[in-house]
């Protein structure tokens, strides 16, 4: 008589955890963006042209909630690396803050003065 073997099991399936940390980092960042890129974009409107003040009030906000997302960006970065997950949100989320607070610090600082250009020439 022969031993009977059992069958084999199929293996466990693999669980892939949500970059959680990601997503919200990324919502903050776009918290943070949205109400000065709505500003932006309805200034545009010829009707609407009087509305560039409002960058003034929203532009402090979006530095400093942006600033706060990109400390989320990067913790989620990091535990994403080391756990070895998807990293899309957490990079998406790292571009997007870096944009939201660096922008309107370029702009608070003079970006589009006429200095910069006269001293290429």
């Amino acid at each position: 008589m022969t031993a009977s073997v059992p069958p084999a099991s199929p293996p466990a399936p693999t669980t892939r955890r949500i970059p959680i940390l990601g997503i919200i980092a990324f919502v903050v960042a776009f918290i943070a963006l949205a109400p000065s890129l709505a500003i932006l974009l309805i200034g545009f409107l010829p009707e609407m042209a009087t509305i560039w003040w409002l960058l003034i009030v929203t532009m402090p906000f979006s530095i400093i909630v942006g600033a706060i997302a990109l400390v989320l960006a990067v913790i989620a970065l990091i535990l994403d690396i080391r756990a070895r997950r998807m990293l899309v949100w957490s990079i998406v989320s790292l571009v997007l803050s870096l944009i939201t607070v660096l922008v309107p610090l370029w702009l608070f600082t003079g970006g589009f003065s006429s200095g910069d250009y006269v001293a290429n020439f």
